[in-house]
């Protein structure tokens, strides 16, 4: 009897390992196997333009580039100007409705609060693991608002470096370990930084603090099987042609999917040819939306084109063989 008692027990044993290995292969995470890339629409609050992209990776992990609009004010109640912080009216309410408690990583691609503003309250109401920036500081004292921009995000890059592992300076050639589906690179700027070759050109409406940062703010590529991604930062015109093209070797822009640099206002026709994306997304608002020169340059070159104000979020998912494009206003 005893023998007969024991395989009982054996059986037992492997079919409760059988239905918890079961149990758990039956609830994978919703998109699993999926990269997930969200542009968010940033609304006009009559000051910058806005950027902010929700990530999800394969492997489920959550991650942000650039996080819109957020500028602080002392005369609104909310501290906010237009009672509007990105993080907190557009972000936080996407990452719950997903389920998500924490980030893996933001990137802000430059220090000028229309990319960073909702990184501000983001810190202080959501676990966030590691942060990716260009490291790039100005060479010289920023007059005006943009010397508190540069301030303050500076104070919040000093709290990240202050946790171990928990801040990354990322250059030309850089590879971010984010998932093992994902091949991601840091395009730009390099590591000595892109230099303005003609200040005297400039506009006056134009100061170093606000070209220079653009100039040096984070591109990304990211590769998901035969599907590429472009992340362009907000890189003048100028710097597209004169610094970007030239630091690149044939081919590294060439993509499926294209967020356009400088919000689609600074589309060239030489940067649409190197990249020849199938979409183009460009993050801003409707006013100024229409007379931009993303819809003729990126479409001369077989894109079709969404604008946020236009079409409103843009969201866009990878198999890694294909990808589909959803919005919420499918118009132009």
């Amino acid at each position: 009897m005893e023998p007969r008692r024991t395989v009982s027990l054996v059986t037992i044993l492997c079919l409760a390992i059988a239905v918890c290995v079961c149990s758990h292969a039956v609830e994978p995470s919703a998109g699993a196997g999926k990269f997930t890339l969200t542009v968010l629409n940033i609304p006009d609050i009559q000051r910058g333009a806005g950027l902010a992209l929700v990530m999800q990776t394969p492997g489920g992990r959550m991650f942000l580039y650039d996080t819109g609009n957020g500028y602080p004010s002392a005369t609104n109640v909310s501290g906010w100007a237009c009672d509007h912080n990105s993080g907190r009216d557009l972000i936080a309410p996407l990452l719950r409705e997903r389920g998500v408690k924490e980030l893996d990583g933001v990137v802000i691609s430059h220090a000028h609060y229309d990319h960073f503003g909702g990184f501000v309250w983001l810190v202080d109401h959501f676990p966030i693991r590691k942060l990716y920036d260009p490291g790039y500081e100005m060479p010289s004292q920023a007059g005006g608002h943009y010397g508190g921009e540069l301030g303050h995000y500076a104070q919040l890059r000093q709290q990240f470096k202050q946790r171990p592992g928990a801040y990354q300076a990322a250059h030309a050639g850089d590879k971010l370990a984010w998932d093992d589906r994902l091949d991601v690179e840091v395009l730009a700027p390099p590591k000595e930084f892109f230099h303005e070759r003609h200040p005297e050109k400039r506009s006056k409406n134009d100061p170093p603090a606000h070209y220079l940062l653009n100039a040096n703010a984070m591109i990304l590529r990211i590769q998901h099987g035969k599907v590429v991604f472009v992340l362009g930062g907000d890189i003048e015109a100028e710097d597209q042609k004169l610094s970007l093209l030239p630091s690149l070797p044939p081919g590294k822009l060439k993509c499926d999917v294209l967020v356009a640099p400088g919000h689609g206002i600074h589309a060239i026709p030489e940067f649409a040819e190197a990249a020849r994306p199938k979409v183009a997304v460009a993050s801003l608002f409707a006013r100024w939306a229409k007379g931009i020169p993303a819809w003729k340059v990126y479409g001369a070159v077989g894109a079709k084109v969404y604008v946020t104000g236009v079409h409103g979020k843009v969201e866009i998912v990878s198999d890694g063989e294909g990808f589909t494009t959803k919005v919420e206003r499918e118009q132009k």
